[in-house]
């Protein structure tokens, strides 16, 4: 005996995948890609911060003037047009580090990713300029990405980029969160965590 809710399920699925499921009635959500449906905003929210900080924690303490800036927000994934409300979020946790004058942060950059192939992340560079060098950190483990920038000042002025301009050298770690549904940025959601 053939399961009709089962057998209803599948084809509703099937034709779904078709973009058929009008015409059947089948209700089906649309999905976007990259998004994790089983895991809230708050579920990313805190290992994000960690990484984060464990980053920041792998440069050299010796070479290390002052943390400027540290961040945390969740931002949109899509565009105002894909996603009017801001429904699909993910959350950025980012730290400014100023180095000593003589630190080459092209070289603080590559040996802070390098710290982080032995536990299985590959790294792939972003490329950059005189001023500016980019990696980015990925692992099947973790839900979330590490960009790293490493950011020198432009006493020539030699850079026409619209690259981040800083009058002391750099490292900026930026950990991104996997995009996921939330209750659109004015939710009780949202609003909690940025506190």
């Amino acid at each position: 005996m053939v399961n009709v809710d089962l057998t209803r399920t599948l084809v509703c699925l099937v034709l779904g995948a078709l973009s058929l499921s009008a015409l059947t009635g089948c209700t089906t959500t649309e999905t976007i890609p990259g998004d994790y449906p089983d895991v809230s905003l708050a579920d990313t929210k805190s290992p994000a911060q960690l990484l984060r900080n464990e980053a920041a924690a792998r440069l050299p303490q010796e070479l290390i003037d002052q943390i400027v800036e540290a961040e945390d927000a969740s931002v949109p994934c899509l565009s105002a047009s894909d996603d009017p409300d801001g429904l699909v979020r993910s959350w950025h946790s980012t730290v400014n580090v100023t180095v000593l004058p003589d630190a080459t942060v092209a070289t603080l950059v590559a040996d802070l990713a390098a710290s982080f192939i032995d536990q299985g992340w590959t790294v792939r560079d972003l490329g950059g300029n005189a001023t500016v060098s980019q990696k980015l950190l990925e692992s099947d483990a973790a839900l979330a990405d590490i960009q790293l920038s490493g950011l020198t000042p432009d006493t020539g002025a030699t850079s026409v980029s619209l690259e981040e301009v800083v009058e002391q050298p750099t490292v900026k770690i930026a950990v991104h969160g996997p995009c996921v549904r939330t209750g659109g940025q004015k939710s009780d959601e949202v609003t909690a965590l940025e506190k």
